[in-house]
């Protein structure tokens, strides 16, 4: 099945490809694409263009994205470091490596998946791959393509096939990738649904325009033509002269509230720091902070929270990416695609020689070794020979 023809169908899902009969589950795409953008949970439903329009939303999703498509890949095998081919310096001929990772790390923290199509083999048939492991591949768009299971769970394999587009096809002629989890937008939804609120809540107090001064009538009422004639006279009034004789009214200054008051600074704090919790990203790192208010930085909180955020944060979307990748079906055996996590990891380069120094003293590694994790190559070579540090 041509390739050309699946992203035709799956940028149309409701078109089917003039491919080949194949097993159609009906109107599986069709009701992920439904259900896709909008998430639910509890009657709260926040689509990615109303997450991505909070500012602590966008701030987690794009601080993880950028950071791990900044880390360069490597192909390995054991000790040696291989040319890594054009599957992991760029696999879409038609865009970088840095924007189908972010676009990729996109769907796995928004909807718990991502998929790229192989459009490309290197012709080097083996029994599982006709037509030789994947060189180029371009992703595919979330609810454009489904996996296809098996009904019967004692199976071997239970993955049958991917549906793109509305066709089936072998599973080899995908790679995808799993987040362990069903997704920030579902999982989230009430979180996002009450932020958003918020975001909503301040700007209709702020565009409110509220009174400067209030005319309070003690005598005689006064008919609607009678009080605006002397709201007006009042206005004009105060225009030119800087003080006033009133007789009959009083005038009330009302406690106008406070900037951080009109823009529920302190909830919409909270807010933010529920989002940073639900990408497990430092609080501190998006300006929030675990009581909901502001929070600054010093020199070992922030490799602390750099640490915790490599760790907990960047460190599962690494390994999604890194087991998808290194798949038999994409992959030869014995070889593994890994990102350079090292410089990120080694954030105070004192500790981190003071660290290899006590175990290469005490036997525990090699020089060779704290080279490595060092990224300082051995001694007269230029690239490192040991296996690229992983998270």
């Amino acid at each position: 099945m041509d390739w050309r023809t699946l992203l035709k169908a799956a940028a149309s899902p409701s078109v089917t490809g003039s491919a080949a009969p194949a097993t159609v589950k009906p109107n599986s795409v069709q009701s992920a694409l439904a259900t896709l953008d909008v998430a639910w949970a509890g009657g709260a439903s926040v689509s990615r263009a109303q997450a991505m329009s909070i500012p602590a939303f966008a701030a987690c999703r794009n601080l993880i994205a950028g950071t791990v498509a900044q880390m360069s890949m490597q192909r390995s095998r054991g000790s040696e470091i291989l040319t890594p081919g054009h599957l992991i310096t760029q696999p879409d001929p038609d865009t970088t490596l840095g924007e189908m990772l972010e676009w990729t790390i996109d769907d796995l923290l928004l909807y718990g998946s991502a998929a790229w199509l192989v459009i490309a083999r290197d012709g080097i048939a083996t029994s599982e791959l006709p037509q030789g492991y994947p060189v180029r591949a371009r992703r595919l768009p979330p609810g454009s393509w489904s996996p296809v299971y098996s009904d019967k769970i004692s199976d071997y394999n239970r993955l049958t096939g991917i549906e793109v587009g509305g066709q089936e096809i072998e599973p080899y002629h995908c790679i995808v990738f799993w987040a362990g989890h069903e997704g920030i937008l579902k999982y989230g939804a009430k979180a996002l649904s009450a932020a958003l609120s918020l975001e909503d809540a301040a700007g209709r107090i702020i565009a409110a325009d509220l009174p400067a001064g209030i005319l309070k009538n003690e005598a005689a009422e006064l008919g609607p033509d009678e009080a605006q004639e002397l709201v007006q006279s009042f206005v004009q009034a105060r225009k030119t002269n800087a003080i006033a004789f009133l007789q009959g009214i009083s005038y009330e200054t009302p406690n106008v509230r406070t900037a951080v008051d009109l823009q529920m600074a302190e909830a919409r704090g909270i807010a933010a720091t529920e989002i940073a919790r639900l990408f497990n990203v430092p609080v501190q790192m998006i300006g929030a902070a675990p009581t909901g208010n502001g929070s600054s930085l010093t020199y070992s909180s922030v490799l602390q929270s750099w640490s915790a955020f490599v760790k907990q944060a960047v460190g599962p979307v690494i390994v999604a990416l890194e087991q998808g990748l290194t798949r038999p079906t994409v992959t030869p055996r014995g070889q593994q695609i890994t990102f350079g996590v090292e410089a990120f990891l080694r954030s105070d380069p004192q500790a981190a020689v003071d660290y290899t120094t006590q175990l290469v003293a005490n036997g525990i590694i090699t020089p060779d070794e704290a080279r490595s994790f060092l990224g300082i190559p051995t001694a007269g070579q230029t690239i490192k020979d040991t296996t690229p540090g992983v998270v």
